[in-house]
């Protein structure tokens, strides 16, 4: 991947140069795939949080629903089980607050293109607006998904405490948590990379 100069990229979609002719055209329907795939990205970004929310309300239920309380005094029938619903718990906590950075992420990316593209055919109107500072829906969604992340280490910690006690335990947690966390780092990063494309055609051989 390589970097684009602006001169570049209006020559990419705006003047297009391989195509004198058909510059105008180029640059209003590059504006017009920008808006839409913006538009796509927006609703994709609160169904995946959606889905998420009802992940991790499914999670949370079962995790107090298998911990009893008798006299101050806490009581499950599987504690092995129990930690393992924690490290479910973070996990798609975490997938979720990654998922959220990646979703804004391409948002941020159809946007900019919508930025750079609409002068000559809406004039800046993603360039002006009546508020100088606001509040952003997706960050706030993104800290939320960051406090759930937080909450389940602890809930994790708490419950290792509570039906273990012994250092060994806390050591398989937290690599449990480290493993979780590795994974998703080394594996869940997508590059965009240039495609080598190979077709065939049907009946020849």
């Amino acid at each position: 991947m390589r970097k684009m100069d602006k001169e570049e990229y209006e020559n990419s979609f705006m003047k297009s140069s391989a195509f004198l002719d058909k510059a105008e055209k180029i640059h209003k329907k590059a504006y017009k795939i920008a808006n839409d795939n913006r538009k796509v990205e927006i609703n994709n970004y609160w169904k995946r949080a959606n889905y998420f929310w009802l992940f991790q309300a499914s999670v949370y239920a079962g995790y107090f629903y298998s911990i009893t309380v008798e006299n101050d005094k806490y009581f499950c029938k599987n504690p092995e089980i129990i930690v393992g619903v924690t490290c479910l718990g973070f996990l798609t906590a975490f997938a979720w607050y990654l998922s959220n950075k990646g979703s804004k992420q391409w948002l941020e990316s159809w946007e900019n293109h919508i930025y750079e593209l609409e002068e000559d055919i809406t004039g800046p109107l993603y360039k002006t607006t009546t508020n100088e500072k606001t509040w952003s829906v997706s960050k706030i969604n993104e800290l939320v998904s960051l406090f759930s992340v937080i909450v389940w280490i602890i809930l994790g910690v708490k419950t290792v405490q509570i039906f273990f006690g012994y250092p060994l335990a806390f050591v398989a947690y937290f690599l449990a948590i480290a493993l979780i966390v590795s994974v998703f780092y080394f594996f869940g990063k997508g590059l965009v990379k240039p495609k080598k494309i190979q077709w065939f055609r049907i009946g020849e051989d």
